[in-house]
């Protein structure tokens, strides 16, 4: 279980880095909106390198890294991205380290010179990659080279991108390198914090992680518990019943309707229930969002619950109708297989009643691909509870989970994972112990 947790989480920490852009990036560096978009240029570029000293992020990913003999090993530490992705793609086009970095500091230092008003002349710069464009873009510098007080600043860009292509390795970037950055990384400083019980603090709002998983996972425990415990009485009700009246009008009816609710998408059956159930136009029976929280610090965690229930309701029925089809299926399908055996038979012929035959001899019997269904029914629902919980507005882990991923909040994304994983990991254990208890032939110890 150990290895194959530490192996998934890491997996996650590293993809989860690869996803575009930084919560610093998105809300430090935007000019257009945001607590930083009133300050210079210089300003935000500040506050985001903080932001990067404090989260760790200016380090490398991982112990070491594999690029190109064209990239310098030190480019994890341009930053913002945007930049760090301008330096790769011209170290790939024209593989002349000394000259991009000349030609990257010239651009920079005419982009803070300028007024905020004149900077859109530059901004070209940071996106041209190959000779055409730039050529295109410092042409047009000439305009404003007499009427700006910046004209030596002018001339250094040009002359410096004229460099560029002088002395090019061609297909160079075509040739591996491994870069060795040793214990000064990201998974390793995350890693050491994870063995002390340290999961980090929330890029958002810096709080700590551990508080806002464990509120979350008080919101879903309750929908995902309720919605697992009535879709398997219900599903293991409906496939005895299947099995009793096989071969009859009723077994076609409801195997049709079972279908049919299993074509439905999980997000159109959410809003098909709004419609009906929590609408003014049809039966507004519950709420339509929310948990409705009240400030009342004497009330017990029951009485915190029932006051929840009708927010839950919804939510629940979802999770629970999309689940029985499935359920259902694999719940009849053993039940038929194992009425067929001789011990069924058996069973019938000393004159037990369907009913008893089914409860007291075929039920234990098909419990093993049940059992086997169960460990890993509650993380599919974790998955489910993330269209649930965004539809609903319900405060959980889905919910959480799919903010923190839109936000970059990487410290929050790998211990849901990390939590999901480990309960995962945990049910898969648990299935193995039942396995003994259902069928003692397969025990460890068993002879």
């Amino acid at each position: 279980m150990l290895p194959a947790l530490w192996l998934v989480v890491t997996l996650v920490f590293l993809l989860s880095r690869a996803l575009p852009a930084t919560f610093g990036s998105e809300k430090i560096l935007q000019q257009s909106k945001g607590y930083y978009a009133s300050g210079s240029t210089s300003a935000r570029e500040s506050a985001y390198k903080d932001y990067l000293s404090r989260t760790g992020l200016q380090l490398p990913l991982f112990y070491f890294g594999i690029s190109t003999a064209s990239e310098p090993d030190t480019l994890y530490r341009v930053s913002p991205e945007t930049d760090r992705k301008l330096l790769q793609q011209l170290a790939w086009q024209f593989s002349n380290w000394p000259a991009i970095s000349v030609y990257y500091q010239s651009i920079k230092s005419l982009q803070q010179h300028l007024p905020e008003q004149e900077q859109f002349l530059v901004a070209p710069l940071f996106a041209a990659t190959d000779k055409t464009a730039i050529l295109a873009v410092t042409g047009k510098l000439d305009q404003i080279k007499g009427a700006s007080d910046a004209s030596a600043l002018i001339t250094n860009v040009q002359q410096s991108a004229n460099r560029l292509y002088q002395h090019e390795a061609k297909y160079s970037f075509l040739v591996p390198a491994i870069q060795w950055h040793g214990a000064d990384n990201q998974y390793h400083q995350w890693l050491s914090e994870l063995m002390k019980g340290k999961l980090g603090t929330s890029y958002r709002d810096s709080k700590p992680v551990i508080e806002k998983v464990a509120e979350a996972v008080g919101t879903s425990f309750w929908l995902l518990i309720l919605s697992m415990l009535a879709a398997f009485l219900i599903s293991f009700n409906t496939s005895i019943l299947l099995v009793q009246r096989q071969e009859t009008k009723l077994q076609k009816f409801i195997l049709s309707g079972l279908y049919f609710l299993d074509s439905i998408p999980l997000f159109v059956l959410c809003l098909l229930l709004l419609v009906l159930l929590a609408s003014p136009d049809f039966l507004q029976l519950f709420p339509a969002y929310g948990l409705g929280y009240y400030e009342n610090q004497n009330q017990n965690w029951l009485e915190g619950m029932m006051q929840q229930l009708p927010y839950l309701a919804l939510p629940i029925l979802c999770l629970t109708i999309a689940y029985i089809p499935y359920l259902t299926n694999i719940l009849y399908r053993a039940l038929a297989d194992n009425s067929q055996t001789d011990y069924a038979r058996t069973a019938r012929a000393k004159g037990l009643s369907e009913q008893k035959v089914i409860r007291k001899h075929l039920v234990r019997n098909a419990l093993l691909p049940v059992i086997t269904l169960l460990s890993d029914f509650l993380p599919a629902l974790v998955a489910g509870s993330v269209v649930i919980e965004t539809i609903f507005a319900i405060p959980g882990i889905g919910r959480l989970l799919l903010e923190s991923v839109q936000a970059r909040d990487y410290p929050v994304i790998v211990t849901i994972v990390l939590l999901v994983a480990a309960f995962k990991m945990l049910s898969h254990l648990l299935a193995d112990i039942w396995y003994g208890i259902a069928d003692p032939r397969i025990r460890y110890n068993a002879r």
